[in-house]
């Protein structure tokens, strides 16, 4: 998928989705639904507006709307549910989230590095027990799907909206600070459908900068501010995953791989790739013909 605004991620009539996923990134991007992220097994490092999270199995990671937000590469498989709904779903408490936004989006299974009891209205442990049953019994319902699931669902997202409400820290959003949210992410969106369209020929800083209209200095800033990585970093990332495609779809070559994603040098490809995925392109391709 595509590094931007993600649009219709759930349906208007029942707006709610659930899925589990071992996808080992996913570029910057950002939605009006609220996210949960649960790591099931494993260990991954997720991007948060301008912070980096690392999370280990049964943390949770709570996104608002509007949150810049993706997953960092790992050489270490991991699984995670994936909560997203609507807070149309939960009409009658959804005004209370319009004009704020989560202060402690991370809950640790393990709270003994994490934020002091004092920062929580409560014991982290107690609410992240709370979050985590809640979730689990979301996925339980969603994948049965047995006779008044959607009922079921709906009581368990209202649970969930009572447990932010009370336990989770969140701060005021002034109108203004909203208005400049919103312009800043759609610039952003300019930046990302313009790599999108021209990443497979070198691009300079300069060059995007004026996309954004900004000067490379201001837009440099920027770019760090919102999504908590360089241009250059998203910029090899969003090559690389174009990269992978290749390799697992096409024939082609190495060399024509590297070129066909917008690297105009094999070294700096095999460098790269080797440090986002872990292994070499070859390695990649030969792993992926041994899974079939």
């Amino acid at each position: 998928m595509e590094a931007s605004q993600q649009k219709n991620l759930v349906s208007q009539e029942f707006p709610f989705n659930l899925l589990i996923t071992d996808i080992a990134e996913f570029p910057p991007h950002w939605h009006k639904e609220i996210e949960i992220i649960y790591v099931l097994e494993g260990v991954m490092d997720i991007g948060l507006n301008n912070r980096i999270y690392p999370m280990e199995t049964g943390d949770i990671l709570l996104v608002g709307m509007g949150d810049v937000h993706y997953f960092l590469t790992s050489p270490v498989r991991s699984n995670r549910i994936i909560v997203q709904f609507d807070l149309s779903m939960v009409e009658y408490v959804s005004p209370a989230f319009q004009d704020r936004r989560f202060k402690a989006p991370f809950i640790r299974k393990d709270p003994a590095a994490g934020e002091p009891d004092s920062f929580w209205p409560a014991p982290e442990r107690m609410i992240h027990h709370l979050l985590e049953e809640q979730i689990l019994a979301l996925y339980t319902e969603y994948q049965k799907k047995s006779e008044g699931h959607k009922p079921a669902v709906m009581a368990r997202l209202y649970d969930l909206v009572t447990i932010f409400l009370r336990y989770i820290p969140m701060e005021e959003i002034s109108p203004l600070e909203k208005t400049k949210h919103l312009k800043k992410l759609d610039r952003l969106e300019q930046v990302f459908s313009y790599v999108e369209m021209n990443y497979t020929r070198p691009l300079t800083l300069r060059e995007v900068s004026a996309v954004a209209n900004f000067s490379v200095y201001h837009f440099t800033r920027f770019f760090k501010e919102i999504t908590g990585m360089t241009f250059l970093q998203y910029l090899n990332s969003y090559r690389i995953s174009k990269a992978v495609k290749h390799l697992a779809q096409t024939a082609d070559s190495i060399t024509e791989v590297a070129f066909k994603s917008g690297f105009d040098s094999i070294k700096t490809f095999n460098r790269v790739f080797k440090q986002l995925k872990g292994c070499s392109p070859t390695q990649y391709r030969k792993q992926l013909k041994s899974n079939f």
